[in-house]
């Protein structure tokens, strides 16, 4: 007691009393105002002897701060102490909170964190993927992956726990999991190499949403990733020696190098370039035709493991179908993650489960996954529900009969049995993922219409004879090849763009709003879900906005985080919910369907399906268009006309 005393002074009487109070009421038989009077006359006593307490500023960190302290703004100052005193948290320095730091310069750092968090979750700054390039084996070796004890965990959080990751050559397996599970950061991880016992020998590469603008055109982004070819091509213009000559010329016949501007002109074909377009350079292309670039240079690689995250993002249908029919035969290992079932189920041989940091893997295409898992559910349920009635019965007979000596033997052997048991595990159901658009009141058509129209840029008309009819009962699908016009018309339908010819009539009390990419793009990500559409609707009450958030998944603490660390699934979600607050008679809907995950595709198809409202549909989802729409509407050629037949006629004519 003493010695605690001596080392740490008390700065009052009243304090030495509230140490000393157990021992002295212990030890000597007198009442508190005694001993209140000893421990004045001690502290005393320890003054004149300089035992006097340090400033409260000087305290260590582990005691009891005076005041709140954000961390990071606090100043931490070091002096040295007593020769002998070791702090057990600081070695032999102690250190104080100076509660008058440099307030500048705190706020200057917390400036800079915060954008550097930005741009981290912006998209600015990410881990360098491996750069496309073509490897040729000059052996066999084995492409299979198959790892056991998977572990992986992105800044703490852990994505995968023990569990197992394998990869049979030249499968397709279909990635599928909720938005945010962590299917991008385990393509992201293979990428990279940074999962244990994957062979560094493979030559795995994951797709880029687009390739960085240059001035080399289509075609040499691609020819560029094979440097052999590149090289030897090179050597064969510089050297003059008949003999060096005729053994580069055997190494080119032998990689085939003459043939492969036909091979990169057949995939971006394919992928819907021009002739033309094939020698612009880079910089002339917008991001979703670099995003095609980009994939045309992954799949003229013909890596050994090709991992592909939303590729048909920014494809039109047609596109879509070829790029089906192409990974059918593919020779490599393709590992895919798309909300597009119907690609899903055209493309994918095996199913890989994504779920409750475990992988489970499932023989099929995604509508094979389904069935199967939901049987396997529905026979897990009934396994549980029959072992909890048997385990509950068992119970009940040790409860009754505990204390019973006659029936001892069979309570213990209930009760050996009951920990000899494998649980069966309960079914844990998905949280469920809705959207519920506002129902709108009726107004008599015609609501939107367009007769006789014609639109030019220039003197050559890049639509014509578009003869449309849009009210609260339509649900259209417009089709076509990119850049034939759909979004053109889209303009054209809010007025943002008018009629070189014709007529647009719109009802006066009509209310129409648009989904698009654009909208996503334009979201404030330092602002939460809640102040975004607080800054649009500044009348409406918080209370209002929030329970509207919350018919699209955005609730509770979502809706009140930055939408900087949101998925792209949770941006479209908000964006949905600000165009639909105001209560729209028409939707006009640009690839709604980019970003979401297939359980929010499917909670949006039966959302729209109970909208009171009409609609006009853009979409390369197949399941999605065919799921909503009862009318197809293509463009082509310049020509707006009405398709006879149903989606699997027009699948057949692509």
């Amino acid at each position: 007691m003493a010695g605690m005393v001596v080392e740490d002074p008390p700065a009052s009487s009243k304090e030495l009393f509230e140490l000393l109070e157990d021992f002295l009421s212990d030890a000597f038989v007198k009442t508190q105002a005694d001993n209140q009077k000893m421990c004045e006359e001690l502290h005393g006593k320890l003054q004149s002897a300089g035992l006097k307490a340090e400033s409260r500023l000087e305290k260590i960190v582990a005691e009891q701060i005076g005041k709140a302290v954000v961390l990071g703004e606090a100043g931490i100052a070091q002096e040295a102490i007593t020769a002998d005193y070791i702090d057990p948290f600081l070695g032999i320095q102690k250190a104080s909170v100076n509660y008058n730091a440099d307030k500048q310069t705190a706020a200057k750092r917390k400036l800079k964190q915060e954008e550097e968090t930005k741009e981290i979750f912006t998209g600015k700054v990410q881990r360098p993927l491996p750069l496309p390039r073509v490897v040729r084996n000059s052996g066999e070796k084995n492409i299979n992956i198959m790892a056991d004890r998977v572990t992986l965990m992105i800044g703490g959080k852990t994505l995968l726990d023990n569990t197992q990751l394998k990869l049979a050559q030249g499968r397709k397996y279909g990635l599928v999991g909720r938005n945010g599970v962590g299917k991008t950061c385990l393509l992201t991880a293979l990428a990279l190499g940074e999962i244990e016992k994957v062979p560094k020998t493979l030559n795995i590469l994951y797709v880029e949403q687009e390739v960085r603008a240059n001035d080399k055109t289509v075609m040499e982004s691609l020819l560029e990733t094979d440097f052999e070819r590149t090289e030897l091509l090179k050597l064969h213009k510089e050297t003059t020696d008949p003999a060096k000559m005729a053994e580069i010329d055997e190494r080119l016949n032998a990689i085939e190098a003459f043939s492969a501007e036909a091979r990169a002109a057949t995939i971006l074909s394919g992928l819907g370039f021009t002739q033309d377009g094939m020698s612009w350079p880079t910089t002339r292309l917008s991001g979703g035709w670099l995003m095609r670039v980009a994939l045309a240079r992954a799949l003229y690689c013909q890596p050994d493991i090709l991992l592909l995250d939303e590729p048909t993002n920014h494809l039109d249908l047609e596109t879509v179908v070829w790029l089906e029919n192409f990974l059918k035969s593919y020779p490599s290992t393709v590992v895919v993650v798309s909300h597009d079932r119907a690609f899903l189920n055209n493309v994918t041989t095996d199913t890989i489960h994504f779920y409750s940091e475990k992988l489970d893997y499932f023989k099929g295409n995604y509508d094979s996954f389904e069935k199967t898992r939901n049987e396997k559910l529905t026979m897990q349920k009934k396994q549980h529900d029959a072992q909890k009635a048997k385990i509950d019965h068992m119970q009940k007979f040790i409860d009754k009969f505990r204390c019973n000596a006659k029936r001892a033997s069979l309570v213990q052997s209930r009760i050996k049995a009951l920990k000899k048991m494998d649980l069966i595990e309960d079914v844990l159901e998905d949280p469920s993922c809705h959207f519920i658009f506002p129902q709108v009141e009726k107004v008599s058509p015609p609501l939107l219409r367009i007769d006789d129209g014609v639109f030019a840029y220039s003197s050559e008309a890049l639509l014509s004879g578009i003869n449309i009819n849009i009210d609260m009962h339509s649900r259209i699908a417009l089709l076509g090849r990119n850049g034939c016009g759909k979004t053109t018309l889209l303009k054209i339908l809010l007025e943002e763009l008018e009629l070189t010819e014709g007529h647009l009539y719109r009802h006066r009390r009509l209310r129409i709003a648009c989904f698009t990419q654009h909208h996503i793009d334009q979201l404030d990500l330092s602002c939460s879900a809640l102040e975004q559409l607080s800054n649009i609707y500044t009348s409406t009450p918080s209370e209002l906005l929030r329970s509207h958030l919350g018919s699209f998944g955005i609730s509770g603490n979502l809706a009140l985080r930055p939408m900087a660390f949101l998925s792209g699934g949770q941006k479209s979600r908000v964006a949905f919910a600000a165009i639909a607050f105001r209560q729209p008679h028409i939707l006009l809907l640009d690839e709604p369907t980019n970003h979401l995950d297939i359980d929010a595709v499917n909670a949006l198809i039966v959302a729209l399906n109970a909208y009171s409202g009409g609609l006009l549909v853009v979409s390369h989802d197949q399941h999605f268009v065919s799921s909503v729409c009862d009318e197809l509407w293509l463009i082509k050629k310049g020509k707006l006309r009405q398709f006879k037949g149903g989606f699997e006629e027009y699948r057949k004519q692509i």
